[in-house]
């Protein structure tokens, strides 16, 4: 197997507190940091929450620097194009961590891309890709478990690669991504929404593709909203 990129260990699953007692915490897929300057932000798919009725804010994104603890966010924000036609890309939304209660040392502890460098995202129509690289969290991974009694939170990645190809879908600024194993035999993709897509060039530098959002089971393909729609959502809010 290729080297496994750093990065990819900063994707986390989507951890949130359910409110009640004998069940205090679940999943609802899985996000990824990312930044613009000096702002850190975590991205995801909206529908993952409005699927589990989860507000985006109580997402749990551990602390490098204090694992016990979680980052707090001062703002969410949609993606949306103004233009007619469908809205698939309206799925992205981001959470930008609060600046007045973390310091710089666990904003900057976080391994994440700055999207105002051009050279850390990539599109998938672009023809130097020559790898991919996945990580999520499906839902029904059997090595997920909370042992509520210790405290203790099991969690379980699934990492994959081996680009097969990307087309232009029938959705504006998305794409139908191909790798050589999507999920692993006899799970479903459920949870792997809201995951980054990472592109391997024929340079060997990774980069920021897209963010998935659905999955087709007859062509099995992952929905992938562009790296572009984050790159431009990120500018105009700190412009």
């Amino acid at each position: 197997m290729a080297e496994v990129p750093s990065i990819l260990n900063s994707t986390k699953p989507i951890l949130y507190e359910t409110g009640y007692e004998e069940w205090p915490y679940g999943y609802a897929g899985s996000c990824f940091p990312v930044r613009w300057r000096n702002n850190l932000y975590i991205v995801s798919a909206f529908h993952c929450y409005k699927n589990h009725q989860v507000d985006p804010e109580k997402t749990l994104y551990p602390i490098p620097t204090d694992s016990n603890n979680y980052f707090g966010f001062c703002c969410k924000t949609r993606a949306k194009v103004n233009k007619a036609g469908d809205l698939k890309h309206y799925d992205q939304i981001l959470l930008q961590v609060s600046a007045d209660i973390h310091s710089d040392e666990q904003i900057n502890s976080v391994n994440a891309f700055d999207l105002s460098d051009t050279n850390h995202y990539i599109s998938l129509s672009n023809r130097n890709i020559k790898d991919i690289w996945l990580r999520g969290y499906l839902l029904k991974n059997p090595i997920h478990s909370i042992e509520y009694e210790k405290h203790i939170i099991r969690q379980q990645a699934y990492l994959t690669n081996g680009y097969v190809s990307s087309r232009k879908s029938m959705f504006d600024f998305c794409f139908m991504l191909k790798v050589k194993t999507p999920v692993p035999e006899g799970l479903t993709p459920n949870g792997m929404s809201g995951s980054p897509v990472y592109a391997i060039d024929y340079n060997n530098s990774i980069r920021f593709a897209g963010t998935i959002i659905e999955h087709n089971s007859y062509t099995d393909e992952f929905l992938v909203i562009d790296s572009v729609i984050l790159q431009e959502l990120l500018r105009r809010i700190n412009a």
